[in-house]
């Protein structure tokens, strides 16, 4: 009986996420797993399947088939990152605790992760042969989930170094003069499909933009906007070739000692990047609202009715390196019979039972309040993203 409870649990566990816009059968995904044993056994046996289905859950809603693997990657050192954990203190590896008793919620929820900002890194590129000094090209690639979403603002980062890192070939400092301590020139242009007359690129109009270099210090980030360049590459991603970057450093010409000037290299370690902020294109989702009590219970309680327990998600366990933030977040679960009399919040589900067949076996122990986690992560293309997912941490239990 308990083995043939473990694989029913398995199959409503792995069949809840199949597709997106299955939220009830989500709803529905720890109920079976109550019901199907009393409520002072099969705990261990509800987590670890509990955490299978999480794991599964999380791929399916940043649509992800597989886990991204980060081997030989590194976190990069851009200040946003940092900015965001400390912001949603995603840094807190001490879930929060679950204290027994009753708690009352309201709820509104959702399915679908929603993405709010993308850390696009610059990818390796060739430069742009055939045009005047075979100027650097800046790449960034972007999913295809991301591109579905309304460009609100884009911003890319650069690193100017400071003054004070003028050096020669051999690593000896140049006496600078006051012309080497103005003002550094960047022009951006979007490269477009084909090419000019005389072979060369065709490039979309400049942008161009003047920057004060760091004094006495090795330097600093700068930032350039971007949304309308980058909206267009999410309209059309085909088009999407990257952007031309020339450099004008003080009383210069062109691409003299540039290097020193404004990172451009991918591989460094204050590397190009852009930051984009957007909107779900149709934002209408489906909701339910509602406001309801619930019972907690932790696992010496000697409760046997329908209760929430506590579930601790630890990422480093899984193996997952891809996700930045949180390494760990309590999802808990519910557990726990269903008697008649145990039904104060959805006296319908009552009535409904009546109507089931005989052989049912009756009302179910399931999440009834879900609420969000905030999650930075790798994505396949290797860019940082920023989302919300919906529907995570089971924050009441009930029959229904």
């Amino acid at each position: 009986m308990v083995t043939r409870a473990l694989l029913l649990l398995s199959l409503v566990l792995l069949g809840a996420f199949d597709a997106p816009g299955v939220e009830r059968a989500h709803v529905r995904h720890l109920a079976m797993a109550g019901n199907a044993c009393n409520a002072c056994r099969m705990h261990e046996e509800i987590r670890a399947l509990s955490l299978e289905a999480i794991k599964e859950q999380i791929l399916n809603k940043l649509g992800l088939k597989q886990a991204p693997n980060m081997t030989g990657r590194a976190l990069p050192r851009i200040p946003p990152i940092s900015k965001l954990m400390d912001m949603y203190g995603m840094q807190a590896d001490q879930p929060q605790p679950l204290e027994p008793g009753i708690t009352h919620h309201e709820e509104i929820d959702e399915y679908a992760a929603k993405t709010e900002s993308v850390f696009a890194l610059a990818q390796p590129h060739q430069r742009l042969r055939h045009s005047k000094g075979s100027l650097d090209v800046l790449y960034f690639k972007f999913s295809d989930k991301v591109v579905q979403h309304r460009v609100t603002r884009a911003e890319l980062s650069l690193w100017i170094w400071g003054v004070n890192q003028e050096v020669t070939e051999l690593g000896e400092p140049i006496d600078l003069d006051s012309h080497d301590v103005g003002p550094v020139t960047i022009t951006l242009q979007r490269i477009l499909r084909g090419a000019t007359e005389t072979g060369g690129p065709l490039l979309g109009p400049p942008l161009t933009t003047k920057h004060p270099r760091p004094f006495g210090r090795r330097g600093g980030w700068i930032t350039i906007e971007l949304r309308r360049m980058v909206a267009e590459w999410f309209k059309h991603p085909r088009d999407n070739l990257g952007v031309a970057i020339k450099i004008i450093g003080p009383g210069s010409n062109h691409r003299r000692n540039s290097a020193r000037l404004v990172e451009t290299n991918p591989g460094a370690e204050y590397a190009p990047y852009l930051e984009v902020q957007m909107q779900e294109l149709d934002s209408r989702r489906g909701s339910r609202i509602k406001r309801n009590v619930g019972l907690n219970c932790d696992e010496a309680s000697q409760e046997t009715r329908c209760c929430r327990y506590k579930l601790t998600v630890d990422f480093e366990k899984f193996g997952w390196d891809w996700i930045i933030a949180p390494k760990k977040y309590d999802a808990n679960y519910c557990s726990g019979d269903c008697p008649m009399a145990f039904l104060p919040a959805y006296p319908n589900t009552h009535i409904v039972s009546l109507a089931e067949p005989p052989n049912n076996t009756g009302p179910c122990c399931a999440p009834r309040k879900l609420s969000e986690i905030t999650m930075l992560y790798f994505d396949n293309e290797y860019q940082i993203v920023f989302s919300r997912l919906p529907g995570m941490v089971v924050e009441k239990c009930g029959c229904s």
